[in-house]
């Protein structure tokens, strides 16, 4: 199953602020806990640590066509 996962993530402007910005990633996982996990594990790993998970459902893409070379 595909999930939808939508993540706000803290990020330096340039200026000196803080930026807030929400990005929405597609995970293919069981369920929305293994979904919500493994997106925190992938953005830990990335080296992103100011980020929140503030909302994570089932998606209606079925599928995904990956090109084959």
């Amino acid at each position: 199953m595909y999930f939808t996962v939508t993540v706000k993530i803290l990020t330096d402007d340039g200026k000196g602020g803080v930026k807030k910005m929400t990005e929405r990633y597609l995970v293919d996982a069981m369920s929305v806990t293994e979904a919500e996990a493994r997106m925190t594990e992938d953005l830990s790993k990335g080296g992103t640590h100011d980020f929140e998970i503030v909302a994570a459902g089932v998606s209606r893409i079925v599928g995904v066509v990956e090109k084959s070379i």
